[in-house]
C-alpha cells in the first residue's frame, strides 16, 4: 500500500475515531432520564421486529458494540502507524480501557453513577473488536503477502 493511501486511511480512522468517542462519552453525558429513554425507545423498536429483548440487555450490548468497534478502530489506527505484534495489541487494549474509564468518570458527574462491571463490559468488548479485526487483518495479509 503506498504512503499516501495509508495516510488517507490514517485520516479516515481519526475522524471515525473522533466520532465513535462522540457517540461513547456524549451517552455518558446524557441524564439518567434521558438515557433510560433512549434504550427503552430502542428496545422497544426491536421488540417491535419480533427481538425479543430486555431493556438491561439492550443497555449493556450497546456498551459492548461500541467499544467492539473502537477497540477495531484503535487496532487499525496502531496497524497503520507501522505498529505489530503484541505491542500493537497492548496499546490498542490500554487506550481502550482508559477510554473506558474515562467513560464511566463522565458517569459519575453526569448523576448516573460509575460501575466497574461496565468497565469490564466496555473493555471485553474492545478486546473482541481489537482480536477480531486483528484476525481479519492478518488474513487478508496472508492471502496477498506481496503487499
Amino acid at each position: 500500500m503506498g504512503e499516501a493511501r495509508k495516510q488517507q486511511l490514517r485520516l479516515f480512522l481519526r475522524l471515525l475515531l473522533i466520532v465513535t468517542l462522540c457517540i461513547i462519552w456524549g451517552n455518558s453525558l446524557l441524564s439518567r432520564e434521558d438515557s433510560s429513554a433512549l434504550s427503552s425507545g430502542l428496545t422497544a423498536w426491536l421488540r417491535s421486529i419480533g427481538l425479543p429483548v430486555s431493556n438491561h440487555f439492550v443497555r449493556k450490548s450497546a456498551h459492548f458494540c461500541e467499544f467492539g468497534l473502537l477497540g477495531a478502530e484503535l487496532v487499525l489506527l496502531f496497524r497503520l502507524r507501522g505498529g505489530r505484534g503484541f505491542q500493537c495489541l497492548c496499546n490498542s487494549a490500554f487506550a481502550a480501557l482508559l477510554t473506558a474509564v474515562a467513560d464511566e468518570t463522565i458517569q459519575v458527574f453526569s448523576g448516573r453513577g460509575s460501575q466497574v462491571l461496565d468497565v469490564v463490559l466496555d473493555f471485553a468488548g474492545a478486546v473482541t473488536g481489537i482480536i477480531l479485526c486483528t484476525l481479519l487483518t492478518n488474513r487478508g495479509e496472508k492471502k496477498h503477502p506481496t503487499q
